[in-house]
């Protein structure tokens, strides 16, 4: 007899401010269109993937070796590690926007009453930073204004998605990957970037910060009713509770939908019900 697989879905360890806005805005946020609720999975799906391609770029740096000793050793190389090694690059930028976009887009979406406020990612950093939006909430301003890698990101993401791309390299001398990008000119010189990983390192952990800033602010702004979350894939059924994001979250966190349901049933019981508190807290009778 087949059996079917158990999948534990709910993760609040594992949830950052980004996190609980996904799963509890829908209560205080109702009515938000189409694609302002797929810009809200947008910001974690997004930076997520960074993460992803962060590793694949860490798992292809060495490989970079290899052009450079063909090239030693050839006085040619057609440099084919050191191209993968830069798409990846490049996509982690493109990325990395696409997180803050999507972001921006569920700020205004809040926010759209203010005054001055524009359904641009540019210009909603540009008009911040001139004080040129009314009663915008401090604390998102203050967010939005320590974003100092921002004009760097928006500058490469920019070529990078309208005109040209860079290339990557490792001389044998080298113990970093410099990215170099012709179509950006700063004091009439290219883009160097000497160490590719590091910056992007900073960029991450400038993103996550920002991220972290605006959400926690978003989040304060929620109500305080039960949220419905799923736990789990249990023997082929859905298992479900419900919790508000001023519960403490975490893995016991709200009261469980399903025990009403599938105690009733044979072999039906959550799989983690005996050390579950959310199922605890549920009566018989719920």
């Amino acid at each position: 007899m087949q059996t079917l697989p158990s999948v534990r879905t709910f993760t609040p360890e594992q949830w950052g401010e980004v996190d609980k806005f996904a799963q509890f805005f829908s209560q205080t946020y109702p009515a938000f269109k189409p694609d302002v609720k797929k810009a809200v999975t947008g910001v974690s799906a997004h930076f997520k993937k960074v993460l992803v391609l962060l590793r694949l770029a860490r798992k292809l740096a060495p490989n970079l070796a290899l052009d450079a000793a063909e090239l030693e050793e050839r006085g040619f190389t057609p440099a084919a590690n050191s191209r993968e090694f830069a798409a990846v690059v490049e996509a982690i930028f493109l990325e990395l926007y696409s997180a803050i976009d999507c972001a921006r887009k569920v700020v205004v979406a809040i926010h759209r009453k203010c005054r001055g406020i524009p359904d641009s990612t540019r210009k909603l950093f540009a008009r911040l930073a001139k004080g040129e939006i009314e009663n915008f909430p401090d604390g998102l301003r203050a967010a939005f204004l320590a974003a100092s890698w921002y004009d760097e990101l928006r500058d490469i993401r920019d070529e990078l998605t309208h005109s040209s791309t860079g290339t990557c390299h490792l001389a044998p001398q080298d113990t970093a990957i410099s990215y170099i990008h012709h179509g950006l000119v700063r004091d009439k010189q290219p883009l160097v970037l000497p160490d590719v990983l590091g910056k992007i390192d900073d960029m991450v952990a400038g993103v996550n910060q920002f991220l972290g800033a605006v959400y926690r602010q978003l989040n304060a702004g929620l109500k305080a009713e039960p949220a419905m979350a799923v736990c789990g894939f249990f023997q082929g059924r859905i298992y479900v509770r419900h919790l508000s994001i001023e519960d403490r979250i975490d893995f016991h966190s709200g009261v469980c939908d399903s025990r009403k349901w599938f105690d009733k049933e044979p072999d039906g019981r959550c799989p983690f019900a005996s050390d579950c508190g959310a199922y605890a807290r549920a009566s018989d009778s719920a």
